[in-house]
């Protein structure tokens, strides 16, 4: 009987348990609030998402307008690179221009003085130089220039500004032994009578460092060489800018390293310092003749004190007519088509510079050798000879030996 009952009551709790689940008097309203809840979260995250979206576009577009200014201020700034100093200032090296010909400060490898400017004042991707305190601080480059620069862009947009103003050179003084105007041959520098000239002061040319009339300039003037260097396609060369900016002697060129790929080595060559053209004189059929050449002569000072030119040529006009003669003329004279005045200009030096020799030869010291340009035929061992004894059929080349007579100003 117990048993029955057991079962009935669990069959009842069944019942009841199916009546119930499915009953209208079900209460969902939790579920609902719930639901709710979240859909208002889930609005409002979709909201929150579509506000970072727009930002994240904004920013986007921002970005974009950045990387398109940054690639023309790139382009912009390769313009701006003139030189090998500004090329190795864009590759990360630094380093100052230094003119290989510290002697004439007018000559240099590339550009003019006043774009000789030192690396360290190279700023920034511009690798622009500096621009001196004065240099109308501000302004638009258009007030000065009129090609175009920078498109009235504020100069100080690409260059820095110098803190100082380097201290200009001194004038030389011409009292000083060795300066290019004071007078050695004769001291005084009265050349009246010696030269054919009316008088001292008729000397165009003789000021202002245009014409070297002291002995001792001469002789660092006269065979001297000015030393150059470019680019040299090598297979031994460098091709990269980086490297390039490492060689040897990077400091002494201002000509842009190539960038087309190929390997160049740094060259260095060198050419006289100015031009010497000996004036002679010869007679044929009792008519005088001039004859004028160009050569590269050395000069130095002798152990008597004076001062003398040689030259090894071979046997010429120039030759015969110095050694029968024993006269001739030097007209030495060095050129620099940049600057802008005759005389001497502070900024450029003299456009037209050198002087007028007059020299004698010295039969102790010449020697005529053969046509094989070394066996002596004429003079030997400081032994002289006697110009009527010379047969110049014999005669290949020349040593000459020149004394400085006189040194006056370019006419």
């Amino acid at each position: 009987m117990m048993k029955n009952t057991f079962k009935l009551s669990l069959v009842c709790a069944s019942i009841f348990a199916l009546s119930a689940c499915g009953s209208d008097d079900t209460d969902t309203t939790y579920l609902e609030e719930q639901i709710q809840t979240l859909e208002q979260q889930n609005a409002k995250l979709e909201k929150e998402k579509a506000a970072v979206q727009e930002e994240s576009d904004k920013y986007r577009d921002e970005n974009a307008e950045l990387v398109a200014s940054n690639n023309q201020l790139q382009d912009k700034a390769v313009g701006y690179i003139s030189n090998f100093q500004d090329q190795c200032a864009e590759a990360g090296v630094s380093f100052d221009y230094e003119n290989p010909n510290p002697d004439n400060p007018y000559v240099n490898n590339g550009n003019t003085p006043e774009m000789m400017v030192a690396s360290s004042s190279l700023v920034g991707v511009f690798g622009a130089p500096e621009i001196p305190v004065d240099h109308n601080v501000g302004k638009d480059c258009t007030t000065c220039h009129s090609d175009g620069h920078d498109q009235g862009m504020a100069c100080d947009s690409c260059h820095n500004h110098a803190s100082t103003v380097p201290d200009p050179e001194p004038d030389p003084d011409p009292s000083v032994p060795g300066e290019p105007g004071k007078p050695t041959h004769p001291a005084d520098g009265n050349w009246d009578g010696l030269t054919g000239a009316s008088g001292p002061n008729t000397f165009y040319y003789n000021a202002d460092g245009a014409s070297f009339v002291n002995a001792e300039f001469l002789e660092s003037r006269l065979g001297k060489m000015n030393t150059f260097y470019e680019w040299k396609e090598s297979a031994d060369g460098v091709s990269d800018i980086k490297q390039a900016c490492g060689l040897p002697n990077r400091e002494h060129i201002t000509h842009k390293f190539p960038t087309d790929g190929k390997s160049y080595k740094l060259a260095e060559y060198s050419n006289f310092k100015g031009a010497a053209t000996f004036i002679t004189q010869r007679e044929e059929n009792g008519e005088s003749i001039a004859s004028a050449a160009t050569f590269g002569p050395g000069m130095h000072k002798g152990e008597d004190g004076e001062y003398y030119v040689t030259l090894s040529i071979g046997k010429n006009n120039t030759c015969v007519n110095l050694v029968n003669n024993n006269a001739g003329e030097i007209h030495y004279y060095e050129f620099d088509t940049r600057s802008s005045v005759k005389k001497g200009s502070p900024d450029m030096g003299a456009r037209n510079a050198g002087a007028r020799i007059q020299v004698s030869t010295d039969y102790h010291e010449t020697v005529l050798k053969g046509p094989d340009w070394s066996t002596p035929v004429y003079g030997a061992d400081g032994q002289p000879f006697a110009p009527a004894d010379v047969d110049w059929n014999t005669v290949g080349a020349c040593s000459l030996t020149l004394k400085v007579e006189t040194i006056y100003p370019l006419g």
